[in-house]
């Protein structure tokens, strides 16, 4: 009976000592050019570079980005350590920069966690990082990550391709 309280007081604390309950710093805004000076963000040129850009949806993107009304936000991780999903980051800054897109109308934000407060808090919540919000006249309308991984999880084709996620999200 000992040894079981012994263990059941190990466990508990273990439990409690492991816990992330504290919050993480406040996001850090930056502009794109800065991204290199950033400690952790070493990878981003090489994926960007690696990244190959269906041409064949820039006409589209550009047809169906409004300026006056669409603004992305980016929230990132530095060195991220999700294997396969950091790629998404620089792909889609790619995609975007070869439609044309302005950098007026993105907002970059590195955050530690997902718990890191950011300046658009009381609208929506992140599931994921990195994470991609696109926001139509000061509303958040669409999560590019999310919708990607719902399409995925529940086995849907379309649209899994960066391009066709943020075309279906202008579309909105």
């Amino acid at each position: 009976m000992k040894k079981l309280l012994i263990l059941t007081a190990a466990l508990l604390f273990g439990l409690v000592a492991c816990s992330d309950t504290a919050t993480a710093p406040d996001a850090i805004g930056y502009k794109i050019d800065e991204l290199s000076n950033l400690p952790g963000y070493g990878w981003f040129q090489e994926e960007y570079n690696l990244y190959d850009v269906d041409t064949n949806k820039i006409n589209t993107i550009r047809q169906v980005f409004n300026p006056q009304e669409f603004k992305i936000i980016y929230f990132t991780r530095p060195s991220c350590s999700c294997p396969g999903s950091h790629k998404s980051f620089p792909a889609i800054n790619k995609i975007l920069n070869e439609a044309g897109v302005p950098i007026e109308n993105m907002e970059f934000y590195s955050l530690n966690s997902l718990k890191s407060r950011h300046p658009y808090d009381s609208l929506f919540q992140l599931s994921y990082l990195p994470s991609f919000v696109i926001m139509k006249n000061g509303k958040a309308i669409y999560s590019v990550i999310d919708t990607l991984n719902y399409n995925v999880y529940y086995g849907i084709e379309y649209p899994r391709k960066y391009e066709d996620l943020l075309i279906e999200g202008f579309k909105k």
